[in-house]
């Protein structure tokens, strides 16, 4: 017999389709119909024999101005206007037709040094715009799969507290004969990793390989303890691992950081060449 659908359930679906239809749809019209309305602009101003370069650039300007205003917003998250993933979706959208405006007016290929410079920017602040949209989509799975969620500026605390925990234990094991082991590993293998940072590498790509690596070797100690030496083994070992799980939401918190900063400064930076490059074209254009 075939399974029936509840009410609620089957209510709810189109209209969930529906909403999210709309909520891509319009934008993506408007980024399409103001696409036609540039188009339409430079060929009027073409025809009117003007400069279709000043057409294009007034544009370009006032969308590259409207990113670093949706990037402050996206920053001012206690002030009331709006939902800051609302803005977020915005500048995506603007960013779209920001390319589609950089390339009607610079083209593909640029000459001249300044130019160029202008050029490399934008590429890589485009480059560097889809990097945090793939860091920001797959960061919260990752930080989920790491543990119970923990802001940035607690993660040395907790590492701390999780750090004088495993000296206990080791302390513990230390005053058992059947846990000498453990208290021996501790000092040879697990005091550098409780204490010291972890390598440059690890907050590029963090892996778990260090943590595996320190979970076998105590497992290789199993046959030298007694009950109580498995016990603060066991202890141990979810110590090292809740010291991963915290390593590891600091560098993808760190990952998102530098993405967002590098953004930023990429923009301020095309921003400030932008109005040179106007300034520039002014002062030396004899057709404006």
């Amino acid at each position: 017999m075939e399974k029936s659908i509840p009410n609620v359930v089957r209510h709810t679906l189109p209209h969930a389709r529906n909403k999210g239809l709309s909520t891509r749809t319009i934008p993506l019209l408007s980024v399409a119909v103001a696409t036609l309305g540039l188009l339409w602009y430079r060929s009027w101003t073409i025809q009117q024999l003007g400069n279709e370069g000043f057409a294009t650039g007034y544009v370009l300007l006032a969308t590259i101005i409207g990113l670093v205003a949706l990037g402050v917003r996206k920053r001012l998250r206690l002030a009331p206007l709006g939902k800051v993933s609302t803005w977020q979706s915005a500048h995506h959208y603007l960013g779209t037709f920001c390319l589609i405006c950089y390339c009607l007016h610079a083209r593909l290929i640029t000459t001249g040094w300044f130019e160029s410079v202008l050029a490399i920017l934008f590429w890589t602040i485009l480059l560097s715009g889809f990097l945090i949209w793939y860091v920001n989509r797959s960061s919260p799975k990752k930080l989920r799969a790491a543990g119970s969620a923990i802001l940035r500026e607690d993660i040395p605390t907790a590492r701390v507290q999780i750090a004088e925990k495993a000296y206990e234990v080791a302390l513990q094991a230390a005053g058992s004969k059947g846990s000498v082991a453990i208290a021996d590993f501790y000092r040879s293998g697990l005091v550098p990793y409780f204490a010291k940072p972890r390598s440059a590498g690890y907050w590029i790509v963090p892996t778990g390989k260090k943590k595996r690596s320190l979970i076998a070797d105590l497992n290789r100690l199993d046959r030298y303890l007694d009950d109580n030496g498995r016990d603060y083994q066991s202890k141990l070992k979810d110590l090292v691992q809740k010291k991963d799980d915290l390593d590891f939401q600091l560098a993808i918190q760190y990952r998102i950081r530098f993405c967002a900063v590098f953004h930023t400064l990429l923009l301020g930076a095309f921003v400030l060449f932008t109005i040179t490059h106007v300034v520039l074209v002014h002062q030396y254009s004899s057709h404006w």
